[in-house]
């Protein structure tokens, strides 16, 4: 039987996890912003938001805030660190490897287990301890 933890299933799927935040968080704040607009007479897609929401913006918007603003952030911090440990990985140069090691296995502790096993390979390849 595998058993993975919550803190494994957060670090294996973040980016994803991030999308779901953006992809939910984001209508989430649009729908609430529009029924927040409603008044008296509108038609259209304004009312159409306040029948769907109705009382209930404010906590539409405060939710969709929580998932959209550290969706976005981890997101962009994941691109980040990935195109990072990208430039780095791809050396041929032992020195320039061993020289930035430390920041390199850094990154793929922080990325994905995938990006561990391209450092031990990229070690194997450059006869690295």
């Amino acid at each position: 039987m595998i058993s993975i933890g919550i803190e494994n299933f957060l670090h294996e799927n973040k980016p994803g996890l991030c999308l779901i935040g953006i992809v939910t968080g984001l209508p989430a704040v649009i729908l609430s912003v529009l029924s927040l607009l409603h008044s008296e007479g509108d038609s259209g897609i304004v009312k159409w938001a306040y029948e769907l929401i109705g009382n209930w913006a404010f906590w539409l918007i405060l939710m969709g805030f929580i998932l959209l603003i550290p969706g976005i952030y981890y997101l962009a911090v994941f691109y980040k660190q990935l195109k990072e440990f990208r430039g780095l990985i791809k050396t041929d140069s032992k020195a320039m490897f061993i020289k930035n090691q430390d920041r390199v296995e850094e990154l793929a502790w922080r990325l994905h287990p995938k990006y561990e096993k391209m450092v031990i390979r990229k070690k194997e390849k450059l006869k690295v301890k």
